[in-house]
């Protein structure tokens, strides 16, 4: 028994030895100045863009009033300038199509008691019902703590996960090569676009809502440990155009509502057309832009400063 655990710890060191030389001529050829590993590869992110200098623009010491967490409707839809009006100080910790489990090992790795006030969770249904690669693969890259890194990447269960942690391990040997970090402010991307009305890409707006178990199960996750570590949290689905499909959103409301309610998250929902129904106001069929997302954040602060959930300071 002793002689064959030794014989397979030879073959499992000698395999990992393997792999990583092999990597490692995969990453330092570099035709262009991108590592040959993103063509030899799928699924990888480059390192850089804005979820790199969001997290690296995060000051986890400070004691921050309202910290945002969730897919493209948290980082282009929360302006900490809005909030600063009100006397918050604001971080936007969203990331392009984050998923549930990435939400909550970013909460439980930056944020706790000491740090942040309220935290919102923007809770978008075309995001919570897909299980995306890009989110993970992207926080893989991009976070500054290692070991949430690490842990995303044990938890994803997928095999191309490998490749991303050790890549995030190459790439701190180069300077990051997504270099598009403009726009950016305490981690909100401004969108000055309008949605042409000759064209209101209806297609895009048709989906159907389906029932996603793993992203349920991390949204208990994240709520147990909020409520654990005394941090009070407010779900939040961002306002959409009035060509919005009502009836899957409900679908997903039916499905939250009651992990909402068991722990006790208050959850305001501003979907439907009649907060912002017209195209005036969206960079695209889903997003917000910059005159959208002043009007819907301040109707979000003035609803919490009525709930008696964040105070009146004016």
């Amino acid at each position: 028994m002793k002689e064959l655990i030794q014989k397979s710890g030879i073959l499992l060191m000698t395999f990992i030895s393997v792999y990583l030389l092999f990597f490692a001529a995969l990453f330092f050829f570099q035709p262009g100045g991108i590592p040959f590993i993103y063509r030899a590869t799928q699924g990888n992110v480059w390192e850089g863009g804005g979820t790199w200098l969001t997290f690296n623009k995060f000051d986890k010491t400070k004691n921050w009033d309202v910290i945002v967490v969730g897919s493209s409707h948290a980082y282009r839809g929360y302006n900490p300038e809005v909030f600063e009006t009100y006397g918050l100080n604001t971080y936007n910790l969203g990331s392009s199509n984050q998923h549930m489990m990435c939400s909550y090992h970013i909460v439980k790795n930056y944020l706790n008691k000491s740090n942040c006030k309220l935290l919102i969770l923007d809770m978008y249904d075309k995001v919570f019902s897909n299980d995306y690669i890009e989110s993970k693969s992207d926080l893989i890259q991009n976070i500054t703590d290692d070991k949430a890194a690490i842990q995303v990447a044990l938890e994803m269960n997928d095999i191309r996960a490998i490749n991303m942690i050790t890549l995030r391990f190459f790439n701190k040997t180069i300077a990051p090569l997504n270099v598009d970090t403009n726009d950016y402010y305490l981690g909100f991307k401004k969108v000055k676009r309008f949605l042409n009305p000759k064209n209101k890409d209806e297609n895009k707006l048709k989906w159907k809502y389906a029932s996603n178990k793993h992203q349920e199960s991390y949204l208990k996750k994240l709520l147990a440990y909020c409520q654990e570590e005394g941090i009070p949290v407010v779900a939040v689905s961002h306002p959409s155009p009035d060509l919005y499909k009502m009836a899957e959103h409900d679908k997903f409301v039916s499905e939250i509502q009651g992990i909402l309610t068991a722990y006790k998250v208050p959850y305001y929902d501003y979907t439907n057309g009649k907060m912002l129904g017209g195209i005036y106001f969206y960079a695209d069929p889903t997003h917000l832009n910059h005159i959208g997302v002043k009007l819907f954040n301040k109707k979000l602060i003035q609803d919490l400063i009525s709930d008696q959930i964040i105070a009146n300071t004016h």
